[in-house]
């Protein structure tokens, strides 16, 4: 594997293998290679390999006391490996088909997703509480088999009585104050005002 010309392809944005951390564990402990060589054998950056070893650096005893600094592939694999499960939360609805078809059937009926998520709090058959916001994250992410454009808000009850009033589109521009409706006097820009 130790070519003068470097011949592998970039492997840029695509992480480390663990064979990758064995090369690097060789190069770096036995090799005494910098990190710029290395990253050119794996056709890597220097600094990903400055990183890698970093992680993966362990802390060992000499026979005459004094200690001396090795990186370790499978302490970078484990560190890589205890990141790789922190990666935020698995959607709540993946596997529950009942739930992402009951939200979608509130949704044509003019439901907003805030009154969608309090009946689902309020259901025990599905046993999972989201939030308003989680419900617009799944539309927006194509979790959800509806889009936007489907979605209504104004003043609703949670029953389907006064549903219907203030309906309007989520796309439509709020109306608000404008720099036209600031008064005459802030133009003058005189302090305390």
């Amino acid at each position: 594997m130790c070519q003068d010309n470097n011949t592998t392809e970039s492997n840029k944005g695509k992480h480390l293998t663990f064979m990758e951390r064995k090369i690097i564990e060789h190069l770096y402990n036995i090799q005494d290679r910098s990190y710029t060589k290395i990253g050119e054998e794996l056709g890597r950056h220097r600094t990903t390999i400055g990183r890698e070893i970093k992680k993966g650096s362990v802390e060992l005893l000499n026979s005459d006391y004094t200690t001396r600094e090795e990186y370790v592939a499978k302490r970078g694999q484990e560190f890589y490996d205890r990141n790789a499960t922190a990666k935020g939360p698995k959607i709540k609805i993946a596997k529950n088909h009942e739930l992402s078809e009951f939200i979608e059937k509130k949704i044509e009926e003019n439901f907003s997703p805030e009154v969608i998520a309090k009946k689902i709090a309020e259901k025990e058959e599905f046993k999972i509480t989201l939030h308003f916001k989680t419900i617009y994250n799944y539309i927006d992410k194509g979790i959800l088999m509806v889009k936007r454009e489907d979605l209504t808000y104004g003043s609703y009850d949670t029953d389907n009585s006064t549903q219907k009033k203030g309906k309007r589109s989520t796309k439509a521009r709020k109306q608000g104050r404008t720099i036209s409706d600031r008064p005459q006097e802030a133009d003058e820009r005189k302090i305390g005002h």
